[in-house]
């Protein structure tokens, strides 16, 4: 018996070690092929199938570039423990063939396997297709370049500049860090990247040794009321170049002190200017009094401080202050509890009594805020579990969408906080907010779906996505179809759904109704009863029309 499966993302395909991975055979379903058939009468969706005990002598393909259709040459390709480099032409062949499934990786520098930041790059091919001719594609990286210079042109030397990419999954909207370099002494970077949505960061230096001054952070586009209405969005082999150009200061002394007071140490502080941007400093000193002090740049800041004594309680202060042209002493920072949100789980009273009702750590539940925290890059507060198992968000004030992914039998029917419908509204957390409980309702009165998908009529394995038309926790469900091209939901929350195949992952914000304006010949609506499971044949859409 095979393994259980490991799964493998792997990063940037110039690695020179490559990890060959085992896979189940049940997990076949799961697994993104990328591979087209280039034989009439074999492969995926043939009409006289490769019977399944079927050994094929020879396994043999071709690599192209995936963005011009240009044979690859010495790409690297693994079956199984075996390696062979492609001839000038892009081909490849493995004889004396003796397994009737195989794990399947094409690698060379300068080319990804994908384009989604999630898709794993090895494929899992039964007898069927290791028959069949394989064109297996690889998808030449892009160039986010640039150079970074003070305002008076001066080059900034081992200035850290972050590309994180726009990535949208089940539950939102985040950003993802996928590639980070440091400017060289002429202030110059290059970071290569997939294709796809991103935006350049530089994080607060603050003492340049070019320049002796600190050198503010700078977001490329600028920031806007909605972080992913301005991204760049790059291609395949394709290079973009920017010229920033931060701002430079002199930084001065502030000293605050605690109240209460406090030698207890910051885990973090954090100073967001007038325009957006968030600097992240640390005390100088810290003492038994409470008195420290940090350096700013002039401005006017937000000052945010969290404590951590106590993980079930920690405490955070906030305090406007603004920095001339000297040193200040005198700012305060008065630290109250950060707001624990208790949350609790309800059962529907029509649900199922044989069903075990979960626990709210397996609803995945997590508030989205539109800030994204800086410290970890991301817009998350997911729940915490307290020493007498309660569970909690700790969650500083500000607005919230509540997001969670359904479970395998149960899904979130309504949530609620005191008058609020979470599933129509955002949270509202105010200063110094408790006690009230988050409600959770959940219900295992679900539905199913099934069906086949085709690829340029013939049934193939792709990327199935149902988006829920009705608000809920959860933006979009998601599964993969066999090499027959037969999917199925089994747990689905009952509602209407717009549903889409797709040949590749397809990463997108389908929250917005516009996301799938591109594909409404292959988008078809369905509505999902309790206890039903209709059959919805799907279209699928190629590759090809929505790779950037």
């Amino acid at each position: 018996m095979l393994p259980a499966p490991i799964v493998c993302r792997p990063r940037h395909l110039s690695l020179t070690l490559l990890l060959i991975i085992c896979f189940n055979t049940s997990f076949l379903p799961k697994l993104n092929a990328q591979v087209q058939s280039t034989s009439s009468t074999t492969g995926f969706g043939s009409g006289t199938p490769i019977a399944p005990s079927t050994i094929p002598s020879s396994v043999a393909g071709q690599v192209i570039n995936a963005s011009t259709g240009a044979p690859i040459s010495r790409a690297l390709v693994r079956l199984n423990d075996r390696a062979i480099l492609t001839d000038n032409e892009g081909k490849f062949r493995f004889d004396q063939n003796t397994e009737s499934s195989a794990n399947v990786l094409v690698s060379k520098p300068g080319y990804y396997a994908g384009t989604e930041f999630s898709e794993p790059g090895n494929l899992f091919l039964g007898s069927a297709q290791l028959a069949a001719p394989l064109e297996l594609r690889l998808y030449p990286e892009a160039l986010l370049t640039g150079t970074i210079t003070g305002p008076d042109g001066t080059a900034l030397s081992h200035i850290s500049v972050s590309a994180l990419r726009s990535v949208y999954d089940d539950v939102g909207h985040r950003w993802v860090s996928t590639g980070q370099a440091q400017t060289d002494s002429h202030g110059n970077f290059r970071i290569p990247v997939q294709a796809g949505d991103y935006r350049l960061e530089t994080r607060y230096s603050p003492q340049d040794r070019t320049t002796g001054q600190a050198v503010l952070p700078i977001t490329v586009p600028g920031e806007s009321s909605s972080n992913t209405s301005q991204m760049i969005r790059i291609h395949g082999g394709e290079e973009q170049h920017f010229e920033l150009r931060p701002a430079v200061s002199p930084t001065h002394a502030v000293t605050a002190t605690t109240q209460p007071p406090s030698g207890r140490g910051f885990t973090r502080i954090s100073a967001r200017s007038s325009n957006g941007s968030t600097l992240q400093v640390g005390p100088t000193t810290n003492g038994s009094s409470g008195e420290m002090k940090i350096q700013l740049p002039q401005g006017t800041y937000t000052l945010t401080a969290r404590m951590m004594s106590d993980p079930d309680a920690p405490e955070q202060a906030d305090t406007t202050v603004t920095v001339p042209d000297h040193d200040i002493s005198g700012v305060v920072l008065q630290f109250f509890p950060v707001p624990a949100i208790p949350v609790e789980l309800v059962v529907d009273g029509s649900s199922m009594s044989d069903n075990t009702p979960p626990n709210l750590a397996q609803m995945g539940l997590t508030l989205q805020s539109e800030q994204a925290d800086p410290d970890r890059s991301d817009s998350s507060v997911r729940l915490t579990t307290r020493r007498n198992q309660s569970y909690v968000f700790l969650v500083p004030p500000g607005s919230y969408q509540l997001a969670a992914r359904n479970g395998v039998s149960w899904y979130v029917k309504s949530a609620s906080y005191g008058d609020s419908d979470l599933l129509q509204q955002q949270l509202v957390v105010a200063p110094g907010a408790a006690g009230t409980p988050i409600r959770i309702v959940v219900s295992d009165e679900m539905g199913g779906l099934q069906g086949t998908v085709k690829l340029n009529g013939d049934p193939s394995a792709c990327w199935v996505y149902l988006i829920p038309g009705n608000a809920g926790v959860q933006t979009v469900y998601t599964t993969r179809s066999n090499s027959t091209g037969s999917y199925t939901f089994a747990h689905l929350p009952p509602g209407s759904y717009q549903a889409v195949a797709f040949e590749r992952r397809h990463s997108a914000d389908y929250r917005n109704p516009e996301s799938l304006s591109p594909f409404s010949g292959q988008t078809h609506s369905v509505s999902i009863n309790p206890g039903d499971k209709p059959t919805l044949n799907l279209d699928a859409v190629p590759v090809a029309e929505v790779v950037p």
